[in-house]
């Protein structure tokens, strides 16, 4: 049994243990510093099913390792270990952030998602060398794949935090949707190479809050965020478009008698370049 299991249920436990006692001050601090994709304070509630399925990664892994993603690696405890990493930076971040060091705080978020970057590389490569166990998926793998979906959003928030910070004022509708365009590129990434519908689903619930949050701004600055809302919808159904379209090639790929499309146009496959006939140039 892994020393480090151990360390890291200690260490998610003080995580927790801050993250309740300073989320009254986490909230005064980031209206003081809110940006115009920052979603509305409802879809920050997903917090709760996050930690839910990360107390479910941390026990499994102390009580019943052979169902960790950890189980089948052969470098487990460094990767425990970017857990440890993932779980001081959260509480850095808090200490940061409520005292309202804002650029320190973005930067213990970019270490925060390398940790949670690498363990979901590795989630992701060992889902294509091994079959897809369901129990490992949700008691294990599910809580890290929300848990970096959720911090890609708020990774390039807190860029859009720093960068007000330093200008001063909001930025430009240009800036606002090449952080927004990073984070769609990045699920829609995570759900047609890897149909990684969880990842999808938590980015949506960033953008819808995005979408949906209420704003009385100066009428230039309010004329920015409506015409973010919207790009944050149209974004929101995209992806939600190509996870309904995952799915249903997943489906169909499961029947016996499903043959897929061919990738390229028909008149130029294989096949049909030996027929064609361009004629002759002989009299």
């Amino acid at each position: 049994m892994a020393v480090l299991s151990w360390v890291n249920l200690v260490l998610y436990v003080l995580q927790l243990f801050v993250n309740k006692f300073s989320s009254r001050n986490i909230g005064p601090v980031s209206r003081r510093h809110e940006t115009l994709i920052t979603p509305a304070p409802y879809a920050f509630s997903i917090w709760g099913l996050i930690y839910m399925f990360l107390a479910a990664t941390v026990v499994v892994d102390c009580f019943w390792p052979s169902v960790s993603f950890y189980s089948n690696a052969s470098n487990a405890n460094i990767l425990r270990s970017l857990f440890a990493v993932s779980c001081l930076m959260n509480v850095a971040w808090i200490a940061f952030f409520t005292n309202e060091y804002v650029n320190v705080a973005t930067l213990t978020l970019v270490v925060l998602w390398l940790s949670l970057f690498a363990l979901y590389a590795h989630i992701v490569v060992e889902r294509r060398d091994t079959s897809f166990d369901f129990k490992r998926y949700v008691l294990s793998e599910l809580g890290i794949i929300m848990y970096f979906a959720w911090t890609c959003a708020t990774t390039l928030i807190s860029f859009a935090v720093t960068a007000q910070y330093v200008a001063n004022d909001y930025l430009s509708f240009t800036s606002y949707m090449l952080l927004l365009s990073v984070l769609a590129v990045l699920s829609l990434s995570a759900v047609i190479y890897e149909r990684d519908v969880a990842f999808g689903l938590v980015v949506i619930w960033a953008l819808i809050g995005i979408a949906a949050k209420s704003t009385m701004l100066e009428q230039r600055v309010e004329i920015i965020a409506m015409n973010i809302r919207a790009c944050a919808t149209q974004s929101a159904a995209v992806i939600a478009a190509f996870i309904v379209i995952s799915i249903a090639h997943t489906l169909l790929a499961s029947k016996t008698h499903f043959q897929p499309l061919q990738s390229g146009a028909p008149l130029y496959s294989d096949k049909t370049m030996q027929h064609l006939d361009y004629g002759t140039t002989t009299a």
